[in-house]
């Protein structure tokens, strides 16, 4: 069966708007930690903080992770 290309540009599109929701949602989560701990927002506590939480996630959720570190890293390289 043949997939059309607006179809599959589609698929590929949906999946990436669910990983970017799941990578705001892990670094959504680690900001809430540290400020609930009084810890301040600098890049280094947030993605060390991401690095404890993919070593203790399921083995499922640990791409969320290491994705949302590589989106910080790649947006620090950008600016």
């Amino acid at each position: 069966m043949l997939i059309s290309k607006g179809i599959k540009e589609k698929v590929m599109s949906d999946e990436k708007a669910e990983n970017m929701d799941d990578i705001h949602a892990v670094i959504g989560h680690a900001v809430s930690c540290l400020l609930k701990s009084d810890q301040p927002l600098q890049l280094d506590h947030i993605t060390a903080l991401l690095k404890q939480q993919e070593e203790a996630a399921p083995v499922q959720l640990k791409q969320d992770y290491v994705n949302a570190m590589s989106k910080i890293a790649e947006k620090c390289l950008a600016s």
